[in-house]
C-alpha cells in the first residue's frame, strides 16, 4: 500500500488570482510600477512566479522573498478549492494514508486555510519547512535554494510516514516541486493546471492528470505497476 503526499498550493487549492494579487503587491511595494493586467498576462505566459518576478525586474532578495511569502499567507481568501478535492480526498482515505507536503513555513498557516476550505483533519501529517527543520535539528530551512528545500521536505515526510520512496506517490502541480521527489525514487503525478507549465510538468511526472478526480483512476494502475 502506497502513501500519498499531496502538495497544497496550486494542487488542492487554485491560487491563480492570489498569485496575481501578491506579485502585484510585492513588485509595487519595492518601487516597480507594474500594472495588475500586466502581472496577470505574465502569470499566464511564464512557467513560474519566479519567472514573473524576473520579468518585472524585481531582484529576488531575502527581503523581497520575506515580503512576498508574508503577503501570500495573508491573502488566502483569493484562493479557491479545486473542483472535486473534497470528494476525491474522502474516497482516497478509504485506501491510502494521506499527507500534505508544502513549502510554507508553519503548520498553523496551512491548518488555517484547510479549515477555511473545510478539508482540515484529512491529512495524517502536514510537512512544512518548520516541521522539516525540527526533524533535521536545523534552525530553519530557507525557501531557497528551492530544490534543496523541497528535497528535505520529502525526506522528512518519508521518515514521518515510515515509508520507503518506492512505496510513496507525490501529487503536485509544478515540475520543479516534483523533480526532487522523483530523484529520491518517489513516483510522481503531475496535475496540469497551466499550459505554460505543461512541458516542465510532464518531464518531472510519471503520470499527468488534468483534475484531482482523475487520481481515482490513475492510482490503481500506478500501484499495480
Amino acid at each position: 500500500m502506497k502513501v500519498l503526499f499531496f502538495d497544497f498550493d496550486g494542487t488542492l487549492i487554485d491560487i491563480h488570482q492570489r498569485e496575481i494579487e501578491v506579485i502585484y503587491d510585492t513588485v509595487n511595494h519595492f518601487g516597480l510600477s507594474v500594472s495588475k493586467p500586466k502581472v496577470k498576462q505574465l502569470c499566464a505566459q511564464l512557467p513560474s512566479y519566479t519567472d514573473v518576478f524576473k520579468e518585472t525586474g524585481l531582484e529576488f532578495t531575502d527581503e523581497a522573498i520575506q515580503y512576498w511569502t508574508a503577503a501570500f499567507v495573508k491573502r488566502y481568501r483569493f484562493s479557491s478549492l479545486r473542483e472535486g478535492v473534497k470528494q476525491t480526498l474522502k474516497a482516497l482515505l478509504e485506501d491510502y494514508p494521506l499527507h500534505c507536503i508544502t513549502s510554507r513555513e508553519t503548520v498553523a498557516e496551512v491548518v488555517l486555510e484547510m479549515t477555511f476550505f473545510q478539508i482540515d483533519g484529512v491529512f495524517e501529517h502536514i510537512i512544512t519547512r518548520e516541521v522539516a527543520a525540527k526533524h533535521f535539528d536545523l534552525d530553519r530551512i530557507p525557501f531557497y535554494p528551492y530544490h534543496e528545500q523541497r528535497t528535505k521536505l520529502y525526506e522528512c515526510a518519508l521518515a514521518i510516514a515510515n515509508s520507503n520512496p518506492e512505496d510513496a506517490i507525490v501529487i503536485g502541480d509544478m515540475g520543479r516541486e516534483l523533480q526532487p521527489a522523483r530523484e529520491l525514487g518517489i513516483t510522481t503525478i503531475g496535475l496540469a493546471t497551466y499550459e505554460s507549465r505543461k512541458e516542465e510538468l510532464e518531464a518531472a511526472s510519471d503520470w499527468v492528470v488534468s483534475s484531482i478526480a482523475e487520481l481515482l483512476d490513475a492510482l490503481p494502475e500506478l500501484c499495480v505497476t
